[in-house]
């Protein structure tokens, strides 16, 4: 069981199962919506999740489609601001940010992916693959 929580711990919720590898996204969207170098994603199945505490206090942005859906949307805490697991449209995954989880899991950064968009600030220094843009999904995380 992994459990996960905003800041202010009034919205906390619960994974059975796995949570994917984590992707380094550095896409300027991504940034903007965690205001770090990079937003440490996360997947998580539909099926294995629950809202444990708080449910109503989520709310969500979606911003405007650039090429293609699904549509980029985020969720947070309506007290803190924490951003909160969301549904990715047409899949069976919620996405999640890593610094989110309140228990510890083997997960571990896999990959960098839109490179091309990455901070003038920030340097990436290890050796992981990078992606100029969207890397392909994994075959087993295709829904």
């Amino acid at each position: 069981m992994i459990k996960g929580s905003c800041l202010c711990g009034e919205v906390q919720f619960e994974i059975t199962g796995e949570v994917t590898p984590i992707q380094n996204c550095h896409a300027t969207r991504c940034r903007k919506a965690t205001g770090g170098a990079y937003a440490p994603e996360a997947l998580a199945s539909k099926d294995g999740f629950v809202w444990i505490k708080g449910k109503g206090l989520l709310t969500e942005y979606t911003a405007p489609i650039l090429n293609a859906p699904p549509a980029y949307k985020r969720a947070f805490c309506k007290m803190c601001g924490s951003p909160l697991p969301v549904e990715i449209e047409g899949t069976n995954f919620m996405m999640l940010l890593a610094g989110i989880l309140d228990t510890k899991t083997s997960t571990l950064v896999f990959r960098h992916a839109f490179v091309s968009q990455k901070a003038c600030w920030h340097e990436i220094t290890d050796k992981l693959p990078t992606y100029q843009g969207q890397p392909p999904v994994p075959e087993k995380y295709k829904s």
